[in-house]
This record gives C-alpha cells, sequence and structure tokens, in this order.
C-alpha cells in the first residue's frame, strides 16, 4: 500500500471525537479508555458481556499501553454496557497484512481437527498491497439492554479517530462472520470497504469460526474523509441493504446525534 502524507487536522479530528461523545452523553454513558485487557475482561464478566476471544483475551495476548487500547462505555451505576479493542501491528515493508496473518492465524488458532490453522498459498490480492502502521479492531460488545442506540458502531468510529491521533496508522480493519454479517452495523462503524472470503484456508479455517471470514475496512484517508463528512454534511440514509459480495465499495451515514 502506497501512502500518501494528508496532514491531519487535529482540532477537525477533536471535534468528530467530541460529536460522538455527546452521544453517548446523551445516553448517560461515560467513555473510558483503558490498556488492561485483564481489567475489561473482569467488567465484562461483571457485566453480562462476553469475555474478550483470541485477538484480544489477555489468556493468548500480552499488550503494552502504547500498542493496544480498549474503549468503554460506563453507565451510571459504574457498569461497562459497551467495549471495542485496537490493536497496532506495524509492519516495514516488504512485510505485508497477508505474511502477517500467515503467521498469526497459524499461532493463535486450532482447526476443527486440532491442527494448527494454514493459510492456502493462494490469497487474494488486496492485502498483498498493504503494509505499515495496520490497526485491528475487535471485541466489540454492547449489553443486551443497550441494543438498538448503534453504540457498537460509534464506538468503532471513535477507536478509529483514536488510533489514527495516537499511531497516525495507515490502514484499519475488522473481521466479521458471514453467518452473522449485518451490513448496516458495517456502515454504523463507518467502513468504506468490504472484502468477502478475505482469507483462504489450505484444510479448513479456524474452529468454531466461519470459513468465510468478511474483512470491512479503512484506509487512512477514508478516515479522514469520514471525519469530514461527519462535520461538513448533513448525514446519508441508508437505503441499500445489498449484500457484502456486490459491494466493494460503501457509501456510510453518519453519526448525528441518538439513535
Amino acid at each position: 500500500m502506497h501512502r500518501l502524507d494528508f496532514e491531519i487536522d487535529k482540532p477537525r479530528l477533536r471535534r468528530a471525537w467530541g460529536k460522538i461523545d455527546q452521544v453517548f452523553s446523551s445516553h448517560g454513558l461515560t467513555l473510558r479508555r483503558g490498556y488492561d485487557f485483564e481489567e475489561v475482561d473482569r467488567l465484562a464478566a461483571l457485566n453480562g458481556i462476553k469475555v474478550l476471544e483470541a485477538h484480544f483475551t489477555p489468556k493468548l495476548n500480552t499488550y503494552t499501553n502504547g500498542r493496544a487500547f480498549w474503549l468503554g462505555l460506563i453507565d451510571s451505576n459504574g457498569r461497562l454496557v459497551g467495549r471495542v479493542c485496537a490493536r497496532l501491528d506495524a509492519m516495514v515493508p516488504p512485510m505485508t497484512l497477508t505474511e502477517f496473518w500467515r503467521k498469526y492465524f497459524h499461532r493463535c488458532y486450532p482447526t476443527e481437527l486440532g491442527e494448527r490453522v494454514v493459510l492456502a498459498p493462494d490469497q487474494p490480492r488486496f492485502a498483498q498491497y498493504i503494509t505499515g502502521k495496520t490497526v485491528y479492531l475487535g471485541g466489540t460488545e454492547v449489553n443486551a439492554d443497550w441494543r438498538g442506540k448503534k453504540l457498537g458502531g460509534y464506538l468503532n468510529r471513535m477507536a478509529q479517530i483514536e488510533a489514527l491521533d495516537e499511531w497516525d496508522a495507515d490502514y484499519f480493519y475488522g473481521w466479521m462472520e458471514a453467518r452473522t454479517f449485518k451490513n448496516g452495523f458495517l456502515l454504523d462503524c463507518g467502513f468504506a470497504r468490504v472484502h468477502e472470503q478475505a482469507v483462504r484456508w489450505l484444510r479448513g479455517g479456524p474452529a468454531p469460526i466461519d470459513d468465510n471470514l468478511i474483512l470491512a475496512a479503512n484506509s487512512r484517508e477514508d478516515v479522514l474523509d469520514m471525519i469530514d463528512r461527519m462535520l461538513d454534511g448533513p448525514p446519508r440514509p441508508v437505503t441499500s441493504k445489498k449484500s457484502a459480495q456486490n459491494q466493494p465499495r460503501i457509501e456510510t451515514s453518519e453519526p448525528d446525534g441518538p439513535a
């Protein structure tokens, strides 16, 4: 991925951050940022949210506070009601995202037969051109009592803004399983790109994950455009519910207040 050095307008970035924070405040929620993933797992277990899985669980990962963070929403009773996590993977060319996944999945995931996951030699082309500062977003969960307010989408937008501000990252992405894919959630998160079957497995994918993993993503410029749209124009309603297969590029609606 060739990088173009667009200057980040920090005041605009902070105004976009504040616009989303106002949505949280309107629901009586306080945004909290942390680096201790054991702590956020403890809060999740206490408050009816799933604990973190392979990508962020402290059982398999050790992240320093300069390489990963979590964002949590705390209600007036001190309960965690929503969460998203972000991790920075800094790759120096010629290493690409494809090669990173080849090592990462093999280390972290077993197949249904208990073997280690192996990526097929032939992989989608897009990830073979991505390198540099790459941010993975995952662990999104919202307490059942708070669903329907698009908090997960707002958290993902906020995490992208935070990661751009702190790490000046080049690429942002998250995984969705085909069986649980929701186009509306992808749009709420502000993602502009989607790739179906984003990785190909040699002998089946990780257990119990769907073999068809869909990747939702933004380039650095996409995040800057998202910020511009949030600040400069009215939100565009989502009118299309086409499948990911038919949407390699997706227009997004922007947060303008409580859902």
